[in-house]
């Protein structure tokens, strides 16, 4: 139902996850040379005084991130499908594991080739707190479905 408490913890996905396309995800940052990179869902840029200049693509990334918030909004509309609404959220923590990993092979990749350290922003947390919330939604879930069951038994 859409007034349940794990429809909550699902938008807050979708609205954590669609925050990301807005803010810088990470950087590089060169301290020999004095360089910044920084990294969003458009690739990897250089910072300088004149604005920035792309640098690498990050596609892999940047399709992880439409398919989170997307498949938490699928997700919210299956109410009636508690089960196969427990299995999308399954898999959109998967994602969510999958696009922490990208996200590092993108980094350590760019930050060898590039001599840089790298350095991470708040927003590549959102994801942690979205599996949080997608695991509370999973339990909600559950006694949901506990509920209809004992409601069905008393019948």
């Amino acid at each position: 139902m859409l007034q349940r408490i794990q429809t909550i913890y699902l938008l807050l996905t979708v609205i954590l996850t669609s925050l990301m396309f807005f803010l810088p995800i990470a950087g590089l940052q060169n301290v020999q040379e004095g360089i910044i990179y920084e990294l969003n869902y458009k690739g990897l840029f250089e910072l300088n005084a004149s604005g920035s200049t792309f640098v690498a693509n990050v596609w892999m990334l940047t399709a992880l991130m439409v398919m989170i918030p997307l498949l938490a909004l699928i997700t919210i509309f299956l109410f009636k499908k508690r089960f196969l609404q427990i299995r999308l959220i399954v898999f959109n923590i998967v994602l969510m594991a999958g696009y922490y990993g990208m996200l590092f092979i993108y980094l350590w990749q760019y930050g060898k080739s590039l001599s840089a350290k790298l350095f991470v922003e708040i927003p590549s947390a959102f994801p942690l707190v979205c599996i949080i919330l997608n695991i509370l939604a999973i339990r909600a879930i559950g006694r949901d479905e506990a509920l209809i069951r004992s409601l069905n038994r008393l019948r």
